[in-house]
């Protein structure tokens, strides 16, 4: 009711971290100063291209899955027309009551004097820029973000940052600037591994047998056939397919 009465809007945030572990708590949080107007997605598949000699064509074998790339364009400015961006330590909120103080303090300087010199955007985006893509002595590393905006998340890194100046003061500073910044998503090994398909015909599995489990079952599971449980059977040196001991560990070997 309140955010609706002041007109306050869900402003996009950036968390940033020292670590990919996100269930920490952010260093810093990043309230743009005006939501993006639209942004761009990219995906893409890498694939082994190699083509055999006298060829016309080559057979596409997949290699891999580069994941998310994203890029928004964010806008600052320091002519007091709209509110300041807001930086805050950890994961602050800003309350619906702070931003509409922040909306009238935006129209003192239009009313108090119109003719006074505003401030440059300059440090607003060198401070941006530091925390988005500077190097940290400690980590050895550039910082981990996390983008939050309504129902979208995206955890990532800064592929990437270009910088328009496009209003200017009299002494030729800058009162506003445009941010481009591309993010590719990132996890960590353990989310990687969680994510991955555990029951990929390609790759050697263990399983243990629990009670009730049948090896043309577990054979089947692993590679959607159901021709490959005398092969296993040998492969582990079972006497008999048919009756599996409970606690017994198997080990399904890809398929060559």
């Amino acid at each position: 009711m309140i955010e609706a009465a002041l007109g306050i809007i869900d402003k996009m945030r950036i968390e940033v971290y020292d670590s990919n572990d996100f269930t920490t708590m952010p260093k810093k949080t990043i309230y743009v100063q005006i939501n993006p107007d639209r942004y761009t997605m990219k995906y893409a598949v890498n694939f082994n291209e190699e083509q055999p000699q006298n060829a016309s064509s080559s057979n596409l074998q997949y290699n891999n899955s580069t994941g998310e790339v994203v890029a928004f364009e964010f806008l600052f400015d320091s002519s007091g027309i709209v509110p300041p961006a807001k930086i805050k330590d950890g994961k602050g909120l800003i309350t619906p009551l702070e931003q509409a103080a922040d909306i009238a303090a935006s129209l003192k300087p239009a009313l108090v004097n119109p003719f006074a010199e505003v401030q440059t955007v300059d440090e607003q985006v060198t401070e941006f820029k530091s925390l988005l893509i500077g190097y940290n002595g400690e980590t050895h590393q550039t910082a981990f973000l996390q983008l939050i905006w309504g129902a979208y998340t995206l955890q990532c890194r800064v592929k990437s940052m270009d910088i328009e100046y496009t209003l200017f003061r009299k002494d030729g500073r800058p009162i506003r600037a445009k941010v481009k910044c591309v993010f590719k998503d990132t996890v960590s090994h353990q989310v990687m591994v969680q994510k991955q398909d555990k029951s990929s015909p390609d790759m050697t599995h263990e399983r243990t047998v629990h009670m009730n489990d049948r090896l043309t079952l577990m054979a089947e599971d692993i590679y959607k056939s159901n021709q490959y449980y005398i092969d296993i059977a040998k492969h582990n040196h079972l006497l008999t397919f048919r009756k599996l001991e409970t606690g017994t560990k198997l080990f399904f070997p890809p398929i060559k």
